[in-house]
């Protein structure tokens, strides 16, 4: 399984929908960076996706992200 590392840039596999009316949506291929994880409960990473407004982690498991390539923005 693929581990990531707190601070690494990542990006996304899924889409993750608005949770309510107004609420920050984030399609699949959004980049953002690794802030916590994994959890001693599975393999959830905590990640601070890019253009977030309320700058709030997003929990994803291990296979809902990809490294980041060396081009994309830091």
């Amino acid at each position: 399984m693929t581990t990531y590392r707190i601070g690494e840039r990542v990006r996304t596999t899924v889409d993750a929908p608005a949770g309510w009316t107004g609420a920050f949506s984030a399609p699949a291929g959004t980049l953002g960076r690794i802030v916590n994880g994994p959890t001693p409960w599975g393999e959830f990473y905590g990640v601070l996706l890019d253009g977030d407004p309320d700058n709030m982690p997003s929990s994803y498991s291990a296979d809902e992200l990809t490294h980041a390539n060396e081009e994309d923005p830091r």
